[in-house]
């Protein structure tokens, strides 16, 4: 959708924009990483036109309500919205590419353990290293790094690239540090000579310790996390529940209705409110493994 959406932006104001992307230019590797397939002058149009467009529906709507009632006022106050609103929106598209990066890298930690065991599993059979990642890119199962992997493939197979020249490429444009070692590491034991079955079991092993000290981190977190909810949410209930009895008793002014009306409301939004906010933060928190 993204690739579609740029390529048309690019159509329409692409000539107008080319002078000015040595200012995008820091946009670039980050496009790469965050595996976005979009060229930097299609990016830099969508982020332009977007801007504009989101500029102008907020002063042709806001600027319109506002005036009913405020004449020029008005139009001055969504002038100033409509330059917010394209400001935010140019922001949004400069960090997006960063925020992709940092969900990527932290999908491929979780699942290069796994991804390690596997392809030290295909080495010891004489699998040839093309084929290795050939055959990773298609389990689905292991997410960003299989699509990493397709990558490396389709260096090798479709732009004939060297093995070593593929592997350097894969861990200069990877977001995660550990599959950046990894390559190096498979790219130097190809290099000397050495057994690329014994070197990715190696790195499976340690990989999978780290994995296994995040889950023990993780439980002893959500262990305090758990404690946190019942305190809030269980205890919580009951002592605003009493709270509010005691209130009604010692405070005959006020309305009856209006602790119920509170209570509804704390019961059928405060706590689901809540109650979604710590599933959220649990699901953030937990290695991908075990979510």
């Amino acid at each position: 959708m993204l690739e579609k959406y740029a390529s048309f932006c690019y159509d329409q104001i692409g000539s107008y924009i080319l002078d000015s992307l040595d200012y995008f230019e820091d946009i670039r590797p980050h496009l790469s990483k965050a595996n976005i397939q979009v060229s930097l002058p299609e990016y830099v149009s969508a982020m332009v036109l977007s801007s504009m467009f989101v500029s102008i529906t907020t002063l042709t709507v806001l600027g319109s309500i506002l005036m009913i009632g405020s004449g020029i006022a008005g139009l001055i106050y969504g002038m100033i919205l409509s330059l917010i609103s394209g400001t935010l929106t140019l922001v949004g598209f400069y960090i997006y590419p960063s925020i992709i990066i940092k969900s990527r890298a932290s999908k491929i930690r979780d699942t290069l353990p796994f991804a390690t065991m596997y392809l030290s599993t295909l080495a010891g059979t004489g699998t040839s290293l093309p084929k290795l990642f050939k055959v990773l890119s298609e389990v689905d199962e292991y997410g960003e790094v299989a699509k990493e992997a397709e990558r490396i493939s389709r260096d090798i197979e479709t732009f004939n690239m060297d093995t070593n020249e593929a592997l350097k490429n894969a861990a200069e444009r990877t977001p995660s540090e550990d599959f950046k070692n990894l390559m190096w590491g498979m790219n130097h034991t190809l290099t000397s000579g050495g057994s690329l079955r014994s070197f990715l079991r190696e790195r499976s092993d340690t990989l999978m310790n780290d994995y296994r000290r995040r889950v023990e981190e993780f439980s002893e977190t959500l262990s305090l996390l758990v404690e946190m909810y019942i305190t809030v949410v269980i205890v919580g209930s009951i002592i605003f529940t009493s709270m509010s009895l005691v209130m009604t008793t010692f405070s005959p002014n006020m309305s009856t209705g209006f602790i119920v009306r509170l209570q509804v409301l704390s019961i059928f939004i405060g706590l689901p409110m809540i109650s979604g906010m710590f599933i959220v933060l649990v699901g953030g928190l937990a290695p991908g493994g075990i979510r």
